[in-house]
């Protein structure tokens, strides 16, 4: 006999795991400590690179003007110190964002696993059940053969 509520239950299961294998199930095995640290190093990186090929666009782009601004005295240091200035602020602003941004991607992850645990352990007891009506129905026949 079929349980169309175990059915519904393993198929919605199985359809939540093969979306969210990688994304969501894979995070469960992290801390949201270390989850968005390990998010924030590697943002960090990312951003890091990208002022970099930016700023590297940009002297390409802008060579002749840039070594005739900066052929006065002083005015190079003052350059340098402001686009660390401003790779600071870059980096601090998008630091902050993306800690928001993982912390309410992993709550929010977590909250979709808490379900979908919840439902793991509904058909475990659905199966138990399964099981146990099963063993009391052979139980039943053993008793009946010995009362023959």
């Amino acid at each position: 006999m079929l349980n169309n509520e175990k059915i519904i239950l393993m198929t919605k299961l199985s359809l939540y795991e093969q979306k969210n294998q990688k994304s969501q199930i894979s995070t469960s095995k992290y801390f949201k400590g270390d989850y968005v640290s390990l998010k924030m190093i590697s943002s960090f990186v990312y951003i890091t690179i990208a002022y970099l090929m930016g700023l590297a666009i940009t002297v390409l782009y802008a060579a002749d003007k840039l070594l005739a601004f900066t052929s006065t005295t002083g005015v190079f240091t003052n350059l340098v110190i402001l686009l660390f200035l401003i790779y600071v602020v870059v980096v601090t602003l998008y630091m902050t964002f993306c800690h928001a941004f993982y912390s309410h991607k992993f709550r929010q992850t977590r909250k979709k696993l808490n379900e979908y645990n919840g439902d793991l352990k509904t058909l475990h007891r659905i199966q138990e059940l399964e099981y146990d009506a099963i063993i009391d129905e052979l139980e039943e026949q053993e008793q009946e053969e010995t009362q023959w």
